[in-house]
């Protein structure tokens, strides 16, 4: 993770924490948002704050196909840094 990616990954926890009224230590980056609690609105509100603090636009159902912090920081750190993200490990060919 690069220094632009890990300032994503970071911003990212945070805003999830304060969503899940949580310390941002206390979120496990690999375990699914729904775990935690995360319902729809709160979804789009995550998104919304992608949308305003990154300036790009996205997809509503962005969080729910990247359901956890670490899969929704490689999408993101993509869309703000421009270059594709390493595929995660589940989905690289042997």
């Amino acid at each position: 993770m690069t220094a632009g990616n890990r300032d994503v990954h970071t911003w990212l926890t945070e805003r999830v924490a304060t969503y899940l009224r949580r310390s941002p230590e206390d979120i496990d980056t690999t375990v699914p948002l729904a775990d935690y609690g995360l319902d729809s609105l709160t979804a789009l509100a995550i998104t919304a704050d992608i949308e305003d603090e990154f300036e790009v636009t996205v997809d509503d159902a962005l969080t729910w196909d990247h359901p956890t912090v670490d899969a929704l920081g490689t999408v993101l750190s993509e869309l703000v840094g421009g270059q594709p993200a390493a595929a995660p490990a589940s989905e690289k060919q042997v």
